[in-house]
Order: structure tokens, then C-alpha cells, then sequence
């Protein structure tokens, strides 16, 4: 502000110099307008120079899929399914996926193997049980994808955006030390930026913010905290989404139905079903308070376009008929997991 301020006392003073001179010869009036006309092109520019340096710096550029997502995911084909996947309508005769019809060979009647239809491929889209996880968390299920364990969503999320040698991902510690493990794997770097020493284990948003650079492509929140069993305040998870436009942002709600009774903004959920923040995605699951650890069932909700991509990367079939069908029937009694969280 001083800088465009004394930019403009010069204009003025240029413009002063001129009206003296109004009554000179012709030659000199001419340069005198020239020489005008050259500071204010010059004031100009340095006045716009400067105020689109203070609005680069108080304004974060939006974020775009595009400049996120791996440039090798975005031109990936999706994987072609077998056409009783991608047409409606009965087939009573299957010979798309070369599946052997006579099923396992298992003859305990206890086990409802015929019922289950085994020897068939499941839906790769999981249509049925994202409907259900839809009804219980109150979003779209184009907003939902799904792994094998909450696990295979961390991993997935990282492939997706991080580039192995390149990249890097942000924890807050003490926290889940798969994120470190699968960055490990993935060759992608790790910076921490610990949660606060003062026994409410909240984020240091302003210390956060300072990490996040180009590379930094992941920031990994763990909410309820694994191990500090904390919430971490939604306004901070807000500050965080707002400024890391070139990063994911992921909310780790691995025990959310633990606390759930400590209202709406418990859950960051709102943040993707609003689609306010298009950065944020939520991981769940359905391996502690559901009972479900043997199933492998992990939940990830995010926008669209996140979604169809992760679609593109993720193994087709990543999850059994076994799997979603007690899934299914687990999600129909939510009343029951209500009362033995209480």
C-alpha cells in the first residue's frame, strides 16, 4: 500500500509538472506529454502489478482434478466389464466372463453356497450395497467408493495423486501408521507436522499451511485421532481444505460411530455431500464398530470426479459377493450398532 502510494504522488507530481509547463513552446509541450503519457503506462502497470500480488496472496487458486490427479490416471481407459455389467435386461445363458457354472465344490448345507451364486464374478460397481451406505450417510452413492479395507482406500488415494520419486504426503503425528507404510511402499515422502502438546491433540492449522508445497499432494487427517481418540475441530479441517487447493485432503473417520453423539459436525461427511470443498474426501469403515474386521470393508466418499477416476484405478473386482452380501445385511441394522455403541 505504501509502494502504490507513493507510485501515485509521483503520477501527480508529473501531472503538476506538465500544467507548469502548458504555456512553453510547442516542442517543449510535446515532450512534456510524451514524457506523461510514459509514467502514467509505467504507474499504471506497477499499480496492477501490485495489487495482483496481494490478491495472489490472500486468494488460493481453486482446486482442479486435473492439476491433482496423476497426468497417467487422467488419460488411463477404464476397464472394459463383461456386457451383463453394462447391459440391462436378463441373460439366462452367461458366457462373458468364462465363469464355471457348476460352482465350488462344497456340500455343506449349512452354508447358503448356491444361494450366494459364487461361481459368478459380483458387481463391479457394488450398486446395492452403495445405495445402503448412501441411506445411512446421507449422501449420493455416485459419491462412494469402495475397498478392500479401509486400507486399500489410503493406498488408492495415494496412487492416485502422488507420484512415486516425486511426491509427498502430509500426517499429523501421533497417528494411523499405515499412511507412512503405504507411502513407503509407493516411494512417496512424508512430512509431519505434529498435532498440538497440549493433550487435545488439535491441528497446528497455520504450521500446516507453511508445509504445503507443490509436492505436497496428500494430507492425511485422522479424526476421531487414532491413537488419541480426539476430534479434531471442523473449522480446522475447514482452514486446512480452503488453502491446500493443490492437495487432497483426507478424513480418516475410522471410529467416527463412536462419536457420532457429539452432533452433526462430528463427521466431515457434510463437507463432501455439500460439495463445498471438492478436495475433501472421507475413509470410513466398517472393520470396528460394525464388527466387520474378517470382511474387509473400507467406505470413501468424495466428489464425483474423484470417484470415477479411483473407478479407473482400482482392481475391478476388488470386493466379494461374500463380502457385500454381509455388508448388506450389516446395514440394514444400524439400530443395532447404535445400541452397542451406547
Amino acid at each position: 500500500e505504501d509502494g502504490v502510494a507513493a507510485s501515485c504522488s509521483q503520477l501527480e507530481e508529473t501531472a503538476r509538472s506538465s500544467m507548469r509547463i502548458a504555456s512553453a513552446p510547442p516542442f517543449q509541450l510535446i515532450a512534456a506529454f510524451s514524457a506523461t503519457t510514459a509514467a502514467l503506462a509505467f504507474f499504471s502497470t506497477l499499480i496492477r502489478r501490485r495489487c495482483r500480488q496481494r490478491l495472489a496472496a490472500n486468494t488460493a487458486e481453486p482446486f482442479c482434478i486435473q492439476r491433482v490427479v496423476r497426468a497417467c490416471l487422467l488419460r488411463a481407459p477404464a476397464y472394459s466389464f463383461p456386457p451383463r455389467f453394462t447391459h440391462r435386461g436378463e441373460f439366462p445363458i452367461l458366457l462373458d466372463a468364462n465363469e464355471n457354472p457348476h460352482g465350488p465344490p462344497i456340500d455343506d448345507q449349512s452354508l447358503p453356497i448356491t444361494a450366494l451364486q459364487l461361481e459368478r464374478y459380483p458387481d463391479p460397481r457394488q450398486q446395492e450395497l452403495k445405495q445402503c451406505i448412501a441411506t445411512l450417510r446421507g449422501c449420493h452413492p455416485s459419491c462412494i467408493f469402495i475397498g478392500n479395507g479401509s486400507d486399500e482406500v489410503i493406498d488408492l488415494l495415494i496412487r492416485l495423486v502422488c507420484v512415486p520419486g516425486k511426491d509427498q504426503i502430509l500426517v499429523c503425528s501421533p497417528t494411523y501408521a499405515m499412511y507412512s507404510v503405504f507411502a513407503s511402499i509407493n516411494d512417496v515422502g512424508v512430512v509431519d507436522v505434529p498435532l498440538t502438546d497440549d493433550g487435545d491433540f488439535q491441528l497446528r492449522v497455520d504450521e500446516l499451511c507453511q508445509k504445503l508445497t507443490k509436492t505436497v499432494k496428500l494430507i492425511f487427517l485422522c479424526s476421531p485421532g487414532n491413537p488419541t481418540s480426539r476430534l479434531l475441530q471442523r473449522r480446522d479441517v475447514e482452514a486446512v481444505a480452503a488453502k491446500a487447493t493443490g492437495a487432497l485432503v483426507v478424513v480418516d473417520e475410522a471410529y467416527i460411530d463412536f462419536a457420532l453423539d457429539q452432533g452433526v459436525e462430528a463427521s466431515c461427511m457434510q463437507l463432501v455431500s455439500e460439495g463445498k470443498y471438492p478436495n475433501v474426501v472421507v475413509s470410513q469403515t466398517l472393520s470396528k464398530a460394525w464388527g466387520l474386521a474378517g470382511a474387509r470393508l473400507g467406505l470413501g466418499f468424495a466428489c464425483n470426479d474423484i470417484v470415477t477416476i479411483i473407478d479407473k484405478l482400482k482392481a475391478p473386482f476388488n470386493l466379494s459377493v461374500l463380502a457385500e452380501r454381509v455388508a448388506i445385511q450389516a446395514l440394514r441394522n444400524a439400530s443395532v450398532v447404535k445400541q452397542r455403541v451406547q
